[in-house]
Formats: structure tokens, C-alpha cells, sequence
């Protein structure tokens, strides 16, 4: 015969979907900032192959994508160098992770990107 659910089940069955959705939402929480970063350098990258040899139009275009990505940076994180057709970009930012209040852990990107 069938057992009842609430006899044995029902509780572990609720701890171990409450312990999946933590789980899930920890991880979503630490792999956000590394999209981020992938992104920004993805799209970096994208924009280093047009022909645009201007320093403060690179780095405009930089901060515009990071503000639009939630990446905490400013135009003194950034450097851009131009040496013969050969454009690299250097940008360093730091990301708070914080888990409900309980453990915070501070991230640091460096994106290096030349082409």
C-alpha cells in the first residue's frame, strides 16, 4: 500500500527544493559578474576591429558598454595604447558578490584586449 506523503516525504521533499533553489540561486549570483566581464571583452574585441584609431572614442565606447553591462568602471580604470596599427586596451574593476548578507567575497577583473 501506499504510504501517505505526509508521513515521511513532505519534509524532506520541501528541505531538498528549498536546498535546490539555494543552490540555484547562489550560483546565478557568482556567474553573473563573469558574463559581464566576457561580455565587455566580447564586445570590445568587436569594436578593436573596426578602423578606429581615436583614443577617447575606444574608451567612450568602452564605458558606454560597461554602464550598459552593470560593471562598475571608470574612465581612470581604463588604458588604451596605439603602437603601430596595434590597439590594446587595459581595464581592471573589482565586484562585490554579496549572498543574502551572509558571505560577501570581492571579485577582480582584469580585461586585456589587443588587436
Amino acid at each position: 500500500m501506499r504510504k501517505d506523503l505526509g508521513e515521511k516525504g513532505l519534509i524532506k521533499t520541501l528541505l531538498g527544493l528549498f536546498l535546490l533553489i539555494a543552490l540555484v540561486t547562489a550560483a546565478v549570483t557568482f556567474i553573473r559578474p563573469y558574463y559581464r566581464y566576457h561580455t565587455l571583452g566580447s564586445h570590445t574585441r568587436d569594436y578593436l576591429m573596426t578602423d578606429i584609431g581615436d583614443v577617447n572614442a575606444i574608451k567612450k565606447h568602452i564605458l558606454d558598454e560597461a554602464a550598459e553591462l552593470g560593471i562598475p568602471l571608470s574612465e581612470k580604470d581604463i588604458s588604451v595604447e596605439i603602437r603601430q596599427k596595434v590597439v590594446r586596451v587595459k581595464a581592471s574593476w573589482t565586484e562585490t558578490v554579496d549572498l543574502w548578507g551572509y558571505y560577501r567575497k570581492d571579485i577582480n577583473f582584469t580585461m586585456e584586449e589587443a588587436l
